[in-house]
């Protein structure tokens, strides 16, 4: 009878099999989590919607310092990021050779050492234009000679004219003109000697890397001191003569670097390398801020040793903040263009995987509105729909508008 009643009682209420109770609080929350986990889902895949209008006073818009742009149409091309390496300029890394020869009396600079243009670099003796100035005396007594020749010549064809058919015959008449002819080619030939020795002096021994004048005049020592002199601004790269050194017009004394006009060197993949042609734009990012140059040289073919092909950009150096050696990170624009319209890339915003950009529509009123973007290339970026050209959209200052959204959404505005 005890026995019956047991299995009645199991029968009439389920929850009284702590087996069954347990398999059953399982199954329930099981469905409880699934049905938790799908409507999670559909509310963080439900649509974004941003506010249609961000309205600040006048006084907050002069707080945060908002910068406006003009959208414009424009082309823009995609670019390959590169490190690229700053090197010498090989046509502006200059050889000084001395104009004559001689002694070395001084070396006033030093390897690495910063140079002015006509800055005073390596003083020697110079023998060459000691035999110069001799070679002057020599000719000007010679031109002096010949003058007095000439005036000779002239006075015997004088009087011989004179005494023709009396004293002179007409033979010794020619032969006065020939002696004058002589002469007069004599004095012609000296004054051309003379001429070049000066054009010696003026552009040879001084020119644009030396100098044998001192304070404008000769310099002592009998006008044999010569100066060598920097004629660029640039540093000294090597020296190849030193204290009582022979010099020789086919000596290199000097090598200094011209670092006013640089290389920025690209090595890159052949597959990215076709893609890039000569004239092509690239943004070098240097210690003062980006440099914008246009890509000359792209070689033909891949270095052996690397597989890389080199990429060459020549930059002016103008306030001297690039040295050779020095590691930058480059952008090489590509040769195919991207049309649309185009914002600065601050502008651009990211709001829940969606690009934005806040459209200003009047002095206190912004507009956030999602955009396509086909390519920014970090400076700027085109956008191939949701803008139109003409409208003036927030730069600086955007992810300000960007904090107001997010503060408007979590308050369930």
């Amino acid at each position: 009878m005890s026995v019956r009643l047991r299995t009645q009682t199991y029968g009439r209420s389920p929850y009284a099999c702590p087996f069954r109770a347990h398999v059953i609080r399982l199954i329930i929350l099981s469905f409880l989590s699934l049905f938790s986990w799908n409507f999670s889902l559909k509310a963080a895949t439900a649509p974004n919607k941003l506010p249609a209008i961000i309205k600040l006073d006048e006084a907050a818009v002069s707080h945060q310092e908002l910068d406006t742009a003009v959208a414009k149409p424009g082309t823009l091309f995609r670019h390959i990021n590169s490190i690229s390496h700053v090197t010498l300029d090989p046509t502006r890394l200059i050889h000084i050779h001395p104009a004559g020869r001689g002694k070395v009396l001084a070396v006033m600079v030093s390897p690495g050492e910063r140079v002015k243009k006509g800055e005073a670099l390596l003083r020697y003796q110079n023998y060459t234009l000691h035999e110069a100035h001799i070679q002057e005396t020599q000719l000007r007594a010679a031109i002096t000679a010949a003058r007095a020749a000439c005036i000779n010549a002239r006075e015997s064809l004088k009087r011989g004219k004179a005494l023709l058919g009396q004293a002179t015959s007409f033979g010794e008449l020619l032969h006065r003109q020939e002696v004058l002819a002589q002469a007069e080619a004599t004095l012609r030939t000296r004054q051309g000697e003379l001429e070049l020795l000066e054009y010696r002096f003026t552009s040879e021994f001084n020119s644009a890397t030396e100098t044998s004048l001192k304070d404008g005049k000769q310099a002592d020592l009998q006008g044999e001191v010569s100066t060598l002199i920097s004629p660029v601004d640039g540093i000294i790269r090597d020296i190849h003569s030193s204290m009582a050194g022979d010099l020789t017009p086919i000596t290199e004394a000097l090598t200094i670097a011209d670092l006013s006009t640089l290389w920025i060197v690209s090595n890159i993949p052949p597959a990215q390398a076709v893609h890039i042609a000569s004239g092509n734009k690239q943004v070098t990012q240097t210690p003062v801020g980006p440099l914008t140059s246009s890509i000359d040289i792209v070689d033909d073919v891949a270095n052996p040793l690397t597989g890389l092909v080199r990429v060459i950009s020549h930059i002016q150096n103008k306030q001297n903040a690039l040295l050779p050696g020095m590691v930058l990170e480059a952008t090489l624009a590509e040769s195919g263009p991207v049309t649309g319209i185009i914002v600065p890339s601050e502008a651009l915003q990211h709001i829940e995987n969606q690009k934005i950009i806040f459209v200003q529509t009047d002095a206190t009123h912004y507009h956030p509105l999602p955009v396509n973007v086909a390519l920014d290339n970090g400076l700027e970026a085109v956008l191939q729909s949701g803008l139109k050209g003409g409208e003036r959209v927030v730069s600086r200052g955007s992810f300000m508008l960007v904090s107001i959204v997010g503060l408007g959404k979590t308050n369930g505005e």
